[in-house]
């Protein structure tokens, strides 16, 4: 008999997430020195863009300012952005960094849960960059569904996310996650690593890669393609194909 996966299921508090958010100035730094490794997912997922194969509209769900995915789609054969966030913040930035793909782009302030079902249409890709695992295991298992139903054929869905190694606890995830950040994210004050750390431990709910994959195929999805991996096993880059 399989053993059932159990959870203690937390409250999702979207209002702590803005609120972290909203200081945008701290997350860009996070950012700008790669301490989330986004330098090599934009290598790579850029190498996956141009292998795609036709043109195709974007849907970049926790867009945050689109500075990302603005540079990491110039020049390559998008022909719609659309773009979700919950910080009023963000998406002020996201306003001007879009401009320049020079096609429609459409940016949403909400809930990306709560919105996806009502936007027109499907998407050829479908981008979750490190806010999926903002949600709860419930959540997340429904939101599969809902994903499923708005991919494009042939499209694909792209999940940018923390992930537990097998067998991982969200606790020693977190201590580990800690310890990292407390020692090697120099360029922040104390203050500002104290509040990321109470932004993630607080709102941050990862799962296993296999714990994802079963909740994409009970969706309609094959089991993820592992893009990228980080040398400290803290994140993945997945490709979910229907």
């Amino acid at each position: 008999m399989p053993n059932k996966e159990v959870e203690v299921e937390v409250p999702r508090d979207s209002g702590a997430v803005r609120e972290f958010f909203d200081q945008w100035s701290v997350y860009c730094r996070i950012v700008d020195n790669d301490y989330l490794y986004h330098r090599s997912v934009r290598e790579i997922f850029a190498g996956w863009l141009g292998r795609f194969g036709r043109p195709f509209s974007f849907l970049d769900l926790g867009c945050g300012d689109a500075k990302f995915s603005s540079s990491l789609l110039s020049g390559k054969s998008v022909i719609s952005y659309t773009g979700i966030d919950l910080s009023p913040v963000a998406l002020g930035l996201a306003e001007k960094n879009t401009r320049e793909l020079g096609v429609p782009c459409s940016l949403q302030a909400g809930d990306f849960v709560v919105s996806l079902p009502s936007l027109p249409g499907d998407y050829d890709i479908i981008y979750i960059g490190l806010s999926l695992h903002h949600l709860r295991r419930q959540e997340k298992e429904f939101f599969f569904g809902q994903l499923h139903g708005k991919l494009a054929p042939g499209g694909a869905l792209i999940v940018f996310d923390p992930v537990l190694t097998p067998g991982e606890s969200r606790e020693a995830y977190m201590g580990r996650w800690v310890d990292h950040a407390e020692w090697a994210w120099k360029a922040l004050t104390m203050e500002e690593v104290e509040g990321a750390v109470e932004h993630v431990t607080s709102s941050d709910f990862p799962e296993e890669i296999s714990t994802l994959n079963r909740m994409a195929v009970r969706s309609g999805f094959h089991p993820s393609r592992i893009l990228f991996e980080d040398r400290t096993d803290f994140y993945a880059l997945m490709e979910f194909r229907a």
